[in-house]
C-alpha cells in the first residue's frame, strides 16, 4: 500500500468522525444548552413559588443533569470530589422525583 492509498483510506475512515474544532463546538453547545435549561428551571421555579406551588419537577431536572455531569467526569477523570457530588446530586434528584410523584411536603 502506498502513501496515497493510506491517506485516502484514512480520509474515508475519518469522514464520519469529528475533528478537534468540531468536538469543541459540539461540547460547548451542550454546555450552553444546559445553562439555558438551568436558567429556565430557575425562572419557572420562581414563578411557581410566587404562586404557592411546589417546584420538585424543576429540582429533579437540575439535580439529575448535575448528577449525570459529575458522574461522567468521575468516570473519565477519577476525581473523588466528582463522585461525591454525583452521588449527592443523584440522591437529590431521586428525592425530588419521589416528592413530585407523592404530592410533596404536606
Amino acid at each position: 500500500m502506498d502513501k496515497k492509498e493510506i491517506l485516502e483510506k484514512n480520509r474515508q475512515n475519518s469522514r464520519h468522525m469529528l475533528d478537534e474544532r468540531e468536538k469543541r463546538v459540539y461540547n460547548y453547545s451542550f454546555g450552553l444548552g444546559a445553562i439555558v435549561v438551568g436558567v429556565l428551571c430557575v425562572v419557572f421555579s420562581i414563578y411557581q413559588v410566587l404562586h404557592h406551588h411546589q417546584i420538585f419537577e424543576f429540582a429533579a431536572i437540575i439535580t439529575a443533569y448535575l448528577s449525570t455531569t459529575f458522574l461522567y467526569q468521575f468516570k473519565n477523570i477519577r476525581r473523588p470530589l466528582s463522585l461525591v457530588a454525583g452521588i449527592v446530586t443523584g440522591a437529590a434528584a431521586v428525592l425530588s422525583l419521589i416528592l413530585f410523584f407523592t404530592g410533596g411536603l404536606s
